[in-house]
């Protein structure tokens, strides 16, 4: 299954290493992940330019998984959000 990875990252230090941690276990489980951080992000860096480019990344997959920090995070809900609306399989940590 592929699935999209979706938590909190602004004002997370350690964030990169939350998500690269649920990417490899779910790899791991036989999984393809879409990992926004790994996202190249060409753009003028602005929070609705992620938000966009993560989206549209998002909707190549099936299903949603949560990290746990995701309630704290603005585009991790507006994520739900939009999965919930498709159908999206919904994974929470």
């Amino acid at each position: 299954m592929k699935i999209y990875l979706s938590g909190r990252i602004t004002n997370e230090p350690d964030f990169k290493q939350r998500f690269s941690e649920a990417e490899q276990a779910l790899i791991r489980q036989g999984h393809e992940v879409v990992n926004p951080v790994n996202l190249p992000h060409d753009h003028d860096k602005t929070w609705h330019s992620y938000m966009k480019e993560d989206v549209k990344a998002m909707m190549d997959c099936e299903a949603i998984y949560m990290l746990s920090n995701w309630m704290q995070s603005t585009g991790a809900v507006i994520e739900r959000a939009i999965a919930s609306e498709l159908n999206f399989e919904i994974i929470h940590q």
